[in-house]
């Protein structure tokens, strides 16, 4: 799960060589006027391309709404589902109906907010008019999928409020990751008074209205976007933070210079090119442990060559996701030959490519082969085009140029496009790509999430993928109350993926935020989700680490 500011970027040498007062906008000798107390500045993935939960896809939206929007469940420290505006809740024998009891609270506006600001919220989301990309991910919902195509009204989705503090939710199968699911952006509430009279424009400031622990009080596009606490939040008393202000950094070796000359209190991504030299100076504002993160290049199967599933494993088997991680990230990355990371929960795992045992040469061999065999070679080479989702230096970049130099092994000659991530998702969720880097941090902690990413038709199924062998094992599961059963299923739907050769994995993330400890409450995590209302601020030790 996404930047456009641009500043000024050394050379890693430079970076490492830059003393402090070097470091920020003034230049040598300017000092830097220190921070308001009680403020969080975030380096935050890019610019989002909206606030309202039913517009939005990526990590850097989801940052801030976590902020702004409290659902049903909210994500503690180590983001894990409790309970937000929900106090309680009852499950059928079935597993098919839940029934919330929600507590009392407000929007910021002091307007109550009810079970019917879920009900609005969730319809309109599957209102096929929303346009919704996230709308798939409420076909768990009884007729959530017909009522997104158009086949049945927003009422038959099932869903509704038994009173303004009741919420019954009826599902299509047992979901028993529905907690985790309540955690998501796109399950906030939303003000139904206030999209009522302002449209689309109500996710805009001035006019948004938020049930979460603060509220936007500014939106400077491409350079910040300011929050301040809400006093109206249910649970307003334990929030010390006052003011947070997000900043898009997609260019995270200049982010790093900004933390460094602190202008930065956290960072979303770290520079993987300067990964020694924050080992050697910074290592206590990094923990890079194994996150629910695949990176993959995603291959568009509505094009030709690689609707050819010779080209695709050619592809994949010359591959050295080794290089990739040991040599290029070096953060602590593991290699992928599957897709669904290790330690999610709810499954046996076990699947690989049959050709990782196979050596480098022997893949090459094979590979070239594979080419021939599709009507390629040295007389007839693959002219493609390879999308990457920043246009600032950096590890994107070098992966995308070592990628191209294993490709053109193969016959395969790529021209790397960068883009600003506000273009390359549009672009790709449109099918208007070759090939592209791309990657899914898991939205709730089961193996579903990554392999929804490629049901027919799905939104998010950007390489356009379809078998309806894979989504038959899908159905299969969801209907199966059975753990280890369904376990089971998800993991030949998996291989079925790996056999058909899908999509590139290149590896499972290590954490990639930073963080000084002076910002209290920040916990490295699996889900790398970090609410600014859990973080407060050792205000003596952050004028102690930048004084001098």
């Amino acid at each position: 799960m996404a930047f456009n500011r641009r500043v000024a970027l050394a050379s890693g040498a430079a970076v490492a060589g830059l003393g402090y007062w070097a470091l920020h906008r003034g230049g040598p000798g300017t000092r830097r006027t220190a921070p308001a107390r009680g403020v969080l500045r975030r380096g935050n993935v890019s610019e989002p391309s909206s606030l309202d939960p039913a517009q939005v896809s990526g990590e850097q939206e989801n940052n801030i709404l976590g902020d702004l929007l409290a659902g049903l469940m909210i994500n503690d420290p180590q983001g894990k589902p409790i309970p937000g505006m929900a106090v309680s809740w009852t499950t059928a024998p079935d597993g098919r109906t839940w029934t919330f009891k929600l507590r009392e609270a407000s929007w910021s506006d002091g307007e109550p907010c009810t079970a019917e600001d879920f009900v609005f919220a969730w319809q309109r989301l599957l209102n096929p008019a929303t346009g919704g990309l996230y709308a798939y991910f409420l076909y768990v919902i009884r007729n959530g999928q017909a009522v997104n195509a158009g086949k049945m009204p927003l009422s038959a989705a099932g869903i509704r409020a038994l009173d303004p503090h009741t919420l019954e939710i009826q599902l299509e199968h047992p979901a028993p990751y529905l907690l985790e699911m309540l955690t998501h952006m796109t399950m906030f509430p939303q003000p139904r008074h206030v999209v009522a009279a302002k449209g689309k424009d109500w996710a805009k400031p001035g006019n948004y209205v938020s049930n979460g622990a603060y509220v936007l009080s500014e939106w400077v596009p491409n350079d910040h976007i300011t929050l301040v606490k809400n006093a109206r939040f249910y649970d307003a008393a334990k929030v010390t933070i006052q003011k947070v202000v997000f900043y898009p950094t997609d260019d995270y070796a200049a982010a790093l210079k900004r933390m460094r000359s602190g202008e930065l209190d956290t960072q979303d991504r770290m520079p993987s090119q300067e990964i020694d030299w924050i080992r050697a100076n910074m290592p206590q504002t990094i923990n890079p442990i194994a996150q629910l993160t695949t990176e993959f290049v995603s291959l568009n199967l509505g094009r030709k060559p690689f609707d050819d599933i010779r080209v695709r494993t050619a592809l994949n088997m010359v591959t050295n996701r080794e290089l990739v991680t040991d040599k290029i990230r070096r953060v602590g990355d593991t290699p992928a030959y599957n897709i669904i990371p290790p330690g999610i929960a709810n499954y046996p795992g076990g699947n690989v490519f049959g050709f990782k045992s196979l050596t480098p040469a022997e893949r090459l061999k094979q590979a070239q082969a594979l080419m021939r065999q599709a009507g390629y070679g040295p007389d007839k080479r693959v002219k493609t085009t390879f999308m990457i989702r920043s246009t600032a230096p950096g590890s994107y970049r070098a992966i995308a140029a070592a990628l191209q130099a294993m490709y053109t092994l193969i016959y395969v000659d790529i021209t790397i496009i960068p883009n600003d991530m506000q273009i390359f998702y549009p672009t790709i969720q449109s099918h208007d790509y070759d090939i592209a880097e791309s990657g899914w941090n898991a939205d709730f902690d089961d193996p579903e999430t990554f392999l929804n990413l490629f049901r027919t038709g799905g939104g998010d199924n950007w390489g356009q993928y379809s078998n309806p062998a894979f989504d038959k094992l899908l159905a299969d599961s969801q209907q199966d109350t059975d753990v280890d059963s369904r376990g089971r299923k998800l993991a030949e739907a998996e291989a079925l993926l790996l056999r058909d050769q899908a999509i590139i994995p290149l590896f499972f993330w290590a954490n990639p935020s930073m963080a000084w400890p002076y910002i209290k409450g920040w916990t490295p995590n699996n889900v790398d989700i970090h609410r600014s209302c859990w973080i407060s601020i050792d205000e003596k030790a952050r004028a102690a680490q930048f004084a001098g």
